[in-house]
């Protein structure tokens, strides 16, 4: 008789099956059929666990950008004292660490190139999950409602994102990619900053301000399309 596996326990293997088949292979290759046979069990097991392909994906997004999430704060709490350029330097580190522990394919997801705007829809909601806390402290260092905080916020991910793109692709070394993305995210922040000196802090997950709460669906529906650079 075979060993019974936790559900919680499987959920996990499924999970990071799907995300090393999406970033060997691409989001196409992301089947049940697929995460089934390479896991070992039965399709109906995996449906038992993911109704649909897409609870699936989103349970694989979801995955990354708490761990990703982890870092972030990991980071802030190490570097609370630290100068704004050193302090980046630790979230670009943090990045290239959650790529390289889960995989290049969950962060390229987050911004897929997909025809399917139901998938396209449900990435970007989890990429504005994982955004939210850093909106808000935007939104205090800048001194300007939350909405306009996150367009500036958008405008600064977006640049990072294009700039580790060089190292997830391998045409740099993640040394190199982190010291230019550094110097993309600072020399933004003193843009939109001008004079002040960011002062972040580490914000509770979960904790949003009111205007963040009422805006998300809208936001998250209406909001910039930020174009992904990579395969």
């Amino acid at each position: 008789m075979g060993i019974r596996v936790p559900p919680d326990t499987r959920r996990r293997q499924l999970i990071a099956e799907a995300g090393k088949l999406l970033t060997r292979h691409g989001i196409e290759q992301v089947q049940i059929t697929e995460v089934a046979e390479r896991s070992g069990v039965s399709r109906p097991l995996v449906y038992r666990l993911f109704p649909t392909r897409q609870a699936l994906l989103r349970a694989v997004l979801e995955d990354f950008t708490e761990y990703l999430g982890a870092r972030f704060q990991e980071a802030l709490k190490r570097g609370e004292a630290a100068s704004v350029e050193a302090l980046t330097t630790t979230f670009v580190e943090a990045c290239c660490d959650a790529i390289e522990q889960k995989g290049s394919g969950p962060w390229l997801l987050l911004e897929p190139r997909s025809a399917d705007p139901e998938l396209c829809s449900m990435a970007r909601t989890v990429f504005v999950e994982l955004l939210d806390p850093w909106q808000q402290q935007l939104s205090f260092f800048l001194g300007v409602p939350a909405s306009r905080a996150f367009y500036v916020l958008w405008i600064i991910v977006a640049a990072g994102r294009a700039t580790l793109a060089g190292w997830i692709d391998g045409v740099v070394e993640r040394k190199r990619a982190v010291t230019d993305a550094t110097r993309v995210v600072t020399a933004l922040l003193s843009t939109f900053a001008g004079s002040s000196q960011p002062q972040l802090h580490a914000v509770p997950k979960g904790k949003a301000s009111k205007h963040r709460q009422r805006s998300k669906p809208e936001i998250a529906k209406k909001g910039p399309h930020v174009r992904r650079v990579g395969p």
